[in-house]
């Protein structure tokens, strides 16, 4: 019986190219800062080869930013809530703060049933007033 074939791997994206190339960097330079040929970095880019921690540290330095946001950034997403971030200043920043936590806080947990916008607002002890007047 023949071997059976490994399904292939898919990775989650990255934004590792995204990053190389928002601060104008070639494959071939950053191959070569980081002692990797480009063409090994491209495929590392596109999902085809596994980063390791080590690499991913190296590109962050390299790049000006943290490990993180080579896995869920984009730069050059100028609408993109980092973005905005980095553009703030101390204070707007406080001022989005505030403005996410009243949001979350405003969210109806997912636990909630959603309730249909077209219906009026019942409280429970009217429904219960309801069903006591339509049962006697």
């Amino acid at each position: 019986m023949p071997p059976v074939p490994k399904p292939k791997r898919v990775r989650r994206p990255n934004f590792l190219r995204q990053w190389r190339k928002y601060r104008g960097l070639s494959l071939a330079a950053v191959g070569a800062e980081i002692g990797m040929d480009g063409t090994n970095l491209g495929r590392i880019e596109k999902g085809e080869v596994p980063y390791s921690q080590d690499l991913l540290e190296m590109l962050a330095d390299l790049y000006g930013c943290e490990v993180s946001d080579l896995l869920i950034r984009d730069p050059s997403d100028a609408q993109g809530i980092w973005s905005l971030w980095e553009q703030a200043k101390p204070a707007e920043r406080e001022q989005i703060v505030r403005v996410a936590k009243a949001l979350v806080a405003d969210t109806p947990s997912e636990t909630s049933t959603p309730r249909d916008p077209q219906s009026p607002k019942r409280s429970p002890q009217t429904s219960a007033k309801s069903r006591t007047r339509k049962a006697g």
